[in-house]
Order: structure tokens, then sequence, then C-alpha cells
């Protein structure tokens, strides 16, 4: 992996219902890091994105978002850890997210899509810890994952930075209303067959129609806080999220197509996706290392 060089150029996130909006992040690396993060090239988040965009769904909806990131991230981590297992964390400028994003689909900077244009706007940054998080967490429950990295996401504490923003994506079926907080925080777990991304802080989101909107009509906007998918060999995903607000918690079982949309119902007939709900909903318990934000 290259490590980069300055490039004016790049960002993230969605949640499930739909997925998981997780944009890019920034916050400072916390105190058991001894090393600063090392920026990661343009071209090689590039070549992560193309990598993506080969496998045919569709990068513009955000309901496809979280599928993307953690795609990207897991590329990029893996990559570090074949190159140096006791590596510095690894930083993902927005610059580099956004320019990389916009010429792996051939965009100008008007056709970018709003999730990937606000997070460039505000800043955020990615910064991704691998090198000994598999030895801070401990399985009570479940299977140990392959390979596990704790992800921050946000852009500075500045005077007068937004500590928040809203959106609302009316291009996924169904709509979505989202907030990112300045700062976002997840363990991100890869089981080979499933990605987890766990211990999520600092995001919300809502669908505005539909059944999950329904669903979703109990808590409002509810914060996620797990998210769990695993791909079909057609590229359809199932998506078992946990949202919380308050006492109240909801759990949607969706199905997301290559085109983005959304649906609770399963096509008839295919075996292959209960079989990846058995999977994704099996009892998971892991127990994190208490970290300074």
């Amino acid at each position: 992996m290259r490590r980069a060089t300055p490039h004016g150029g790049g960002v993230l996130g969605a949640w499930s219902l739909a997925a998981l909006i997780l944009l890019p992040p920034l916050p400072a690396p916390s105190q058991s890091v001894e090393a600063p993060p090392a920026r990661v090239s343009f071209a090689d988040v590039q070549a992560a994105m193309e990598r993506q965009a080969r496998l045919g769904y569709n990068l513009l909806a955000s309901t496809n978002s979280t599928r993307f990131e953690t795609a990207v991230l897991l590329s990029l981590v893996r990559d570090a850890i074949a190159e140096d297992p006791e590596g510095p964390p690894l930083l993902l400028h927005h610059e580099d997210w956004y320019e990389a994003f916009r010429t792996t689909l051939g965009l100008e900077p008007g056709e970018v899509p709003e999730y990937i244009a606000l997070a460039h706007q505000h800043g955020q940054d990615r910064v991704i810890e691998f090198n000994g998080a598999p030895r801070q967490i401990r399985v009570k429950k479940g299977e140990t994952p392959d390979l596990v990295a704790r992800v921050r996401v946000g852009w500075p504490d500045e005077p007068g930075a937004p500590d928040r923003y809203t959106f609302v994506d009316t291009t996924t079926s169904p709509q979505l209303r989202i907030t990112n907080r300045r700062r976002i925080e997840y363990w991100l777990l890869d089981f080979g067959n499933m990605i987890v991304q766990d211990r999520i802080s600092g995001v919300q989101a809502r669908p505005l129609g539909g059944a999950l909107g329904t669903l979703f009509s109990i808590v409002g906007d509810g914060s996620a806080v797990q998210n769990r998918l695993a791909v079909a060999e057609d590229g359809l995903v199932v998506t078992y999220a946990t949202a919380r607000k308050g006492p109240f918690k909801v759990q949607p079982l969706t199905v997301t197509y290559l085109d983005g949309r959304v649906e609770t119902v399963f096509p008839e007939g295919r075996h292959d996706l209960l079989q990846l709900t058995y999977r994704i909903k099996l009892p998971l318990e892991i127990e994190y290392p208490k970290t300074e934000s």
C-alpha cells in the first residue's frame, strides 16, 4: 500500500433499513496509539473503489453505501496488514475519498450524490486502527472475526463548526432522513461471510415510508448501534440492523437490490437469502475495551 502524498481531491456512509450512513472520519487517535495515522494514497483509495464499481451495484444510492464503505475500508486494511501488521492507523482524507469516488464513477461535481458531497463539505475524514485490535476484544458468544478494526469518522471541533448535519435522501426507496454527528465511531468486524459494524455511535436514521417507516414510527429517529450484512452471490445484500431510542429497540431485516431498492419482503424461492438470514441473526456478543474518545 502506498502512503499518500498530498492530493487535491476526496468520503461516505448510510444505514440499513437501508444501511448505515457512516461518512468520513477525523477524531484524534486514542491514547493507546503511539504513531500518528498514515494517510492512504489517493491511488490506493481509488483502486479499492474501482474494485467495488466493477461488481455492478449502484454506488449512487446511499442504501448501498454501507456495503461500499465497509468493503473499501476492509480492502485497505488488509493491504496495510500484509505490508506491516504492526503499522500505524490509516487516515483516509476527505479530499481523496471524494475525488476517488467522483473519478471512479466519472461524475461532475454537480452529479455527486448528497451523502458524498456533504461529507466532503464538512471535511469528514476516516481513521482506522487495526494494530492490536484483535487482541483488544473478547468474544463471549458467537464466532471469532477474521479481522477487527476500530473506525472513527468526523471533522475537527473548531469554533463555529456544526456538531451535526441532517438531510433527507430522496433517491432511496423508501426515503431516508439521516443525521451525522461530528464524531462517528464503530468497530468493524469481518467474519468472512458476514460484516458487522458494532458499538456504533453518532448516526441516526429513519425511513420515511413503507413498512420500515411504520416500524420506525415506534422510536422516531433511532440511533444505529449495530449493523450486520451478508452479500449473496448475485449481489443482493441481507441486512440486520439494530436501532435504539430510549427503552425502545427496532431490528429491521431487509434485502437491498443492486439498484439500491430496499425491501422487507424477500423474493420467493431464494433459499440462499434465507441461509444468509439465519447466519446474520445468530447470537453474537463481544466485549470491547474502554477507549478514549
